[in-house]
């Protein structure tokens, strides 16, 4: 019954009776309004016609004194049902006639009460003919009496209003019962019997007709959210399989890290660990659940009590730490490196700390070897140059202090590149082990082996005494152990090589020289050694700095000239032997010093090559000829068949971009490559001999002739003349000078002469001086010939004249 009173059908009759009741207390009170209005005039109506009525014979009693008229009247009055009272009064007041009766005591009077008065008296005058004076008449209203039919039709429109409202709400509760309240009674039903874990299985309805209606679409929308939580179930259900299969893969990949995680909660005690750290613990992740860290005391060398501490600390300050390193032993005893960084982590309903540790061991060892390596040479693990630097400043300032003497011994091995260029780079790799070798043999223990970078060596001898001449003495001993030993035979293979070495010393301290200094004032004495003819012992000495300095100089005052072109170029024709006429000519360069003057090829070409300058320099000197032949082609004094010669240096023909600068400067000037004759040395060759011919093959498709310059002069191979793309052969002025006068001269002009015919190549004598030596190369077969019975190399003005002439006679 409790529920019946709480459904929605009883309290939507409620508030429909309320409703109705409202609203028919409201008509009802309107209506009872309008018959109340028109009841009140009604009996206004009646008094005003009883007035009228009673008034005239009511006047014609009190004008004749008629009393019995005057009673007739009042009891005529009285007829009315709501006049309870009449009196007529003279002019005079006195009463002349009188009707009463007691009003009835109805359940109405209190509304009669309420709404009006419920005896009203009503007055008229009495008008008696030719007198101003007048009587009255009076009578008293019962309005309750008045008003009774007025009370019962409102009684009657009351209880209709009652009983319509009844039924009214009657009909309401069964319609909204049947139509709202057992329908929401299904879907409620229905809606308990959804199964929560499925819930799309399910489908609300509605029985009886169709409809289309709000409960209608309550239904659908049940549905429809039956359908959408029955489709987020699945999702969830299918986000909680892979979640756990997420889990599981993460649970794989920690185990699977090759750094050990571990969480351990405030207390010490691990809550989870990861395959890695269980593994070096000799224990498996489960039985590590629940552990304590001092369980595994045994396996690390810091105080328990510090690593709580230290996780207490990550937790209550919810900031990470980081420990660089921390030693752990393994089962066998051996000691790891442990990086570990200590974080704060959720987990579930506490905060642990979460520790990830990485093996740095290896690591470690690496740094070792990575310092190691960083001043030591990885071919021989002998000290590097930034270990020199450190130590003999360390070695200077020692012996500054304690008033001794040490030397600093330069060593560079002798022609170390044809081994390497013949035999490969594993040969030469243990020739430098065996020299490594043999250098910390002797020297002792104090004493320090260096190797600079390729084949140079630097021993600093420590503490040689403190007498320099002793000092001296003691050095000098020791380098030629060095030079005797390194000049031993080394064995590679079935191969016995044998390698000399060039050594330059340096005493120290000196006032004047720190670390640097004594590395190259050592070097120059080396190269002093060198300069001499190489397997020696050399000091270094004042005349050597001052060589050096000036070579200094000069490469600045070069660099300056080719900024300022300073350099010239002068001329020296090439003349046919027979008809003597000239040929062609050799470009040479020359330098004319702003203080020093004419400066010689032989001083300054050197210091080009050594510095660089002479890749710059060498292509100006081909610009600057290419563009003075177009000139002298364009006056008619060269033609297509004369050649320019251009002396190539070494290091120019090894340049990157050699072949790529002549091509585009023959472009540029429009010079005809067929003209250009570059002469090279032996000593581009032995260097690199596939490449050297790969680079003259390219520039001879161009049309550029090669000519071998100097030959005679150093190895001389025949080998090369068969290999290298050239077509003319220039024969040393050093066999043409004496060729007068010795005789093996004489047989090697002749056999070089004979040999270049025999191979088809051009045959150039150079240095030819004076009559006889031109005849002796003429009849050994020299088609041309150069120096200075011909002319001396001449400026651009004075060659011109010499093409003008076209012929040199003989000087």
């Amino acid at each position: 019954m409790q529920g019946f009173f709480q459904g929605i059908s009883f309290r939507l009759a409620k508030v429909g009776v309320i409703v109705a009741l409202l609203v028919g207390s409201l008509m009802s009170a309107v209506q009872i309004y309008i018959d109340f209005q028109a009841q009140s005039k009604e009996v206004k109506n009646l008094i005003a016609l009883a007035t009228d009525v009673s008034t005239p014979p009511a006047a014609r009693a009190i004008h004749t004194l008629d009393n019995m008229l005057a009673n007739e009247v009042a009891e005529g009055l009285m007829g009315f049902d709501f006049i309870v009272a009449v009196t007529i009064e003279d002019e005079l007041g006195n009463e002349i006639a009188e009707s009463r009766r007691i009003p009835v005591n109805s359940s109405t009077v209190w509304v009669t009460k309420q709404i009006t008065q419920h005896l009203v008296v009503h007055s008229a005058p009495l008008y008696i003919p030719g007198q101003d004076d007048h009587g009255l008449i009076n009578f008293v209203v019962d309005m309750d009496a008045a008003l009774a039919s007025f009370y019962k039709h409102s009684a009657v429109v009351i209880s209709i209003g009652l009983i319509r409202s009844f039924f009214l709400v009657l009909i309401l509760f069964f319609a909204f019962h049947f139509l709202l309240t057992k329908p929401l009674i299904s879907i409620a039903s229905q809606i308990k019997q959804i199964n929560p874990g499925s819930p799309g299985e399910q489908r609300l309805s509605l029985r009886g007709l169709r409809r289309d209606d709000e409960l209608k679409q309550l239904v659908n929308s049940g549905n429809q959210l039956l359908d959408a939580v029955d489709l987020a179930l699945a999702k969830r259900r299918a986000v909680e399989v892979v979640l756990r299969k997420s889990e599981e893969h993460v649970r794989q990949i920690i185990d699977s890290l090759p750094v050990w995680v571990g969480a351990r909660n405030k207390d010490g005690h691990y809550i989870f660990a990861n395959k890695a750290l269980a593994d070096f613990l000799n224990t498996s992740p489960e039985a590590m659940r629940g552990s304590h860290i001092s369980d595994f005391a045994s396996y690390f060398l810091t105080d328990p009590a510090e690593v709580i501490a230290l996780d207490n600390e990550v937790i209550s300050t919810r900031l990470s730490a980081q420990i660089w390193e921390e030693k752990w032993l393994n089962a066998g005893g051996e000691e790891h490196s442990m990086h570990t960084h200590v974080m704060p982590m959720e987990f579930y309903d506490e905060v642990v700390a979460l520790v990830v540790s990485s093996d740095i061991t290896e690591l470690k060892k690496a740094q070792a070897q990575m310092e190691h390596m960083a001043y030591h040479d990885a071919l021989t693990d002998l000290p590097n140059r930034s270990y020199l630097v450190e130590r003999l400043e360390e070695e200077i300032r020692k012996s500054d202090r304690q008033n001794f003497f040490g030397a600093l011994l330069f060593i560079d091995l002798d022609q170390f590149k044809y081994i390497n260029d013949s035999l490969g780079h594993p040969a030469g790799d243990g020739v430098l082990k065996h020299v490594a070798q043999r250098l910390m043999a002797i020297a002792s223990e104090n004493d320090v082996v260096v190797r600079l970078g390729g084949d140079e060596f630097v021993v600093v001898l420590t503490n040689l005494g403190e007498d320099i001449s002793g000092a001296i003495l003691k050095a000098e001993e020791i380098a030629e152990r060095i030079r005797s030993h390194v000049s031993e035979p080394h064995y590679y293979h079935d191969l016995e090589l044998h390698v000399t070495c060039s050594v330059g010393i340096v005493i120290y301290p000196d006032e004047e020289a720190g670390v640097h200094e004594l590395l190259r004032f050592a070097d120059t004495a080396m190269y002093q050694v060198k300069e001499q003819g190489r397997d020696a012992i050399q000091f270094f000495n004042k005349y050597m700095a001052d060589k050096a300095r000036n070579v200094l100089v000069m490469e600045g005052d070069l660099h300056r000239a080719l900024e300022m072109e300073a350099f010239s170029l002068q001329f020296q024709p090439r003349v046919n032997v027979l008809t003597g006429e000239i040929v062609g000519a050799e470009a040479l360069l020359r330098w004319n010093h702003p203080e020093r003057g004419a400066v010689s090829p032989a001083v300054f070409i050197p210091v080009l090559e050594t510095s660089g300058l002479i890749v710059d320099v060498g292509m100006w000197v081909i610009e600057r000829s290419l563009q003075q032949v177009k000139e002298w082609q364009r006056m008619g004094l060269w033609t297509r068949n004369m050649r320019l010669g251009v002396n190539i240096s070494p290091r120019q023909f090894r340049s990157s971009q050699f072949v790529d600068d002549v091509k585009c400067a023959l472009r540029d000037i429009e010079f005809s490559a067929e003209m250009l004759e570059m002469e090279i040395t032996e000593g581009i060759v032995i260097h690199n001999l596939e490449e050297t011919i790969n680079t003259m093959t390219t520039l001879q498709t161009q049309g550029i002739n090669f000519a071998l310059d100097d030959f005679g002069t150093g190895y001389s191979s025949i080998s090369y003349l068969k290999k290298l793309p050239v077509s003319i052969l220039k024969i040393d002025q050093s066999f043409v000078r004496d060729i007068t006068v010795d005789r093996n001269d004489r047989v090697l002009v002749e056999t070089i002469s004979a040999m270049g015919n025999m191979l088809g190549l051009e045959v150039v004598a150079e240095g030819v001086e004076t009559q006889d030596q031109l005849e002796l190369i003429s009849q050994y077969g020299c088609r041309y010939y150069q120096g200075y019975l011909a002319s001396r190399p001449v400026d651009p003005n004075a060659f011109e004249l010499m093409l003008e002439k076209k012929v040199i006679a003989p000087q």
